[in-house]
């Protein structure tokens, strides 16, 4: 059984989609903050185990943000493959986005049915925070989370209209 599940596509969150409980002996790990964007290479740097900051890991009966993953490109899935082999641990599974997609209170209903504890979630998604009114992106919401690429002179980039982008 595998004892991490890494779940790669795209990822947002709306008020309206509320919170779920993490199921019993699992937890999940977000590797960017709340309302940023995570950047393809920082996924594929934490799928070959080279990339492990966290930035925060919600434990079993917890509350968090009920997360919706949407589809991606078949490309950027084979990547992710790619890059999670490169790691060689049995014991580690990249789980894409069905093509409908999935909220993470939908995938806990399964594990939870299942009776399969002590698994680790591992989010690689952006946390996009989709809001009904336009604001805060000249503070941040939705900016793009560099921390895994210490060549970059910041830690988050917001593109901006005209071509160009910020750090922040």
């Amino acid at each position: 059984m595998a004892k991490h599940v890494f779940l790669s596509g795209h990822g947002g969150w709306k008020p309206s989609q509320g919170y779920t409980n993490v199921p019993k002996g699992c937890k999940i790990h977000f590797y960017t903050n709340f309302a940023k964007n995570l950047i393809t290479g920082m996924e594929y740097q934490i799928l070959e185990g080279t990339y492990n900051t966290i930035d925060r890991t919600i434990e079993e009966y917890k509350s968090c943000p009920d997360m919706r993953l949407s589809a991606q490109d078949d490309s950027w899935t084979k990547k992710s493959e790619a890059s999670l082999a490169k790691r060689n641990d049995s014991n580690c599974v990249l789980l894409p986005s069905p093509p409908g997609g999935l909220l993470l209170s939908e995938l806990f209903k399964l594990w939870n049915d299942s009776q399969l504890p002590g698994v680790e979630f591992h989010w690689l998604a952006c946390q996009t925070l989709g809001l009904s009114q336009v604001g805060g992106r000249q503070y941040g919401l939705n900016a793009g989370d560099f921390r895994h690429d210490t060549s970059q002179p910041g830690r988050y980039r917001i593109h901006q209209t005209g071509g160009g982008f910020s750090w922040i």
